[in-house]
């Protein structure tokens, strides 16, 4: 009975054994997978906090914000901590001054932001850009090349909508600077020349006309290279620039006919089937870049076959004191570039007959 009891006794306890010995190689199995991932837990708990701090704004980069009209505040601080990548504070100590109050010192600072156009129509409307040029108004230089550059491109040839599908409107986003002043307040600025900030496109018009001059008590805000402008006129599209072109190109191709006797007999058919002798001019109103056939103009773009295309208009003639009218410079600087782009294409044409 004792010998019994002592066999049974000695089998449970040899069980025990084997079930521990079991328990702890699981146990160990477990603890090596977790040490070959790499995970350290204190490494861990260091790389957060280090995280945590570095992804909290600096409190000196935060933006006050503004009652005025004028002033644009960006947000407040946890906003500036969710788009922080967005905002790059200014890498150098150059401060700026407000036109409207020069004790008030600036300093620039760029945010990220999505610019979706309000509406296609720009600021001024071509009407509007060639009503400014046809007055004999004293403006600064830079006003009236702005005028012109603006009025190239206001929009007047109207691109043609796709027929088929969707069109998605895509908004980019952009570096925008923003000035942030002594007066603790933040604003967008229009433009800014000589360290003198303009936050308003009509204080900056202002500023830079004639009558501003006896006005202004800054002399850095004073306007300079001032000139009056010569009333322009004749306000020419692209087409008529290349219809002006085309008569040339006429002139060219005729003489070379008539003049060049060793000519290849497939060179010369190919400059005569481009050449409208009755009319004086090429065969075709948009000849070389399309071929010799008359297109309607309204919705034809030539952006992706020009290199000096533009959708707006250029003032051919002005008219200064004397009264004698004359061509533009602008409308001369264009008028070449048309021409010897279309000179090239002509002759590289010529080339493979």
């Amino acid at each position: 009975m004792n010998i019994r009891k002592f066999f049974r006794l000695s089998c449970l306890t040899i069980a025990s054994l084997f079930w521990a010995s079991c328990g702890s190689d699981s146990d160990t199995s477990t603890s090596v997978t977790g040490i070959n991932s790499g995970t350290d837990p204190e490494s861990s708990s260091d790389a957060l906090q280090q995280t945590s701090s570095s992804a909290e704004p600096n409190s000196a980069d935060a933006v006050p914000e503004s009652s005025s009209s004028d002033a644009l505040g960006v947000g407040s601080s946890d906003d500036a901590s969710s788009s922080s990548s967005g905002i790059e504070s200014s890498s150098s100590a150059e401060l700026f001054r407000l036109a409207r109050d020069p004790s008030i010192t600036c300093t620039k600072f760029q945010f990220l932001e999505e610019q979706c156009p309000v509406s296609s129509e720009p600021y001024y409307s071509c009407t509007d850009l060639q009503e400014f040029l046809k007055k004999d108004t004293t403006v600064s230089q830079k006003i009236l090349d702005k005028w012109e550059d603006k009025l190239l491109s206001c929009g007047a040839v109207h691109e043609s909508e796709p027929l088929y599908g969707v069109v998605y409107r895509v908004c980019p986003h952009y570096q925008v600077t923003y000035l942030k002043c002594s007066d603790g307040k933040t604003y967008k600025p229009y433009a800014d020349e000589d360290g003198i900030a303009y936050i308003t496109k009509e204080e900056y018009y202002e500023t830079h006309s004639s009558s501003s001059v006896a006005e202004s008590s800054s002399s850095s805000a004073q306007p300079e290279d001032l000139t009056t402008n010569c009333p322009q006129d004749s306000f020419a599209l692209f087409y008529d620039v290349l219809a002006d072109v085309q008569k040339e190109l006429y002139e060219k191709i005729v003489k070379v006919l008539d003049e060049n006797d060793t000519l290849p007999e497939a060179k010369k058919a190919f400059l005569d089937s481009i050449i409208n002798r009755e009319e004086k001019t090429l065969n075709g109103n948009l000849y070389p870049y399309y071929p010799g056939q008359h297109y309607d103009l309204e919705y034809i773009s030539l952006k992706y076959e020009s290199n000096y295309w533009f959708d707006g208009y250029v003032a051919k003639t002005k008219t200064c004191a004397d009264g004698t009218p004359e061509t533009t410079a602008l409308y001369r600087e264009k008028y070449e570039e048309i021409l010897q782009e279309c000179l090239d294409l002509i002759n590289r044409k010529l080339d493979e007959e």
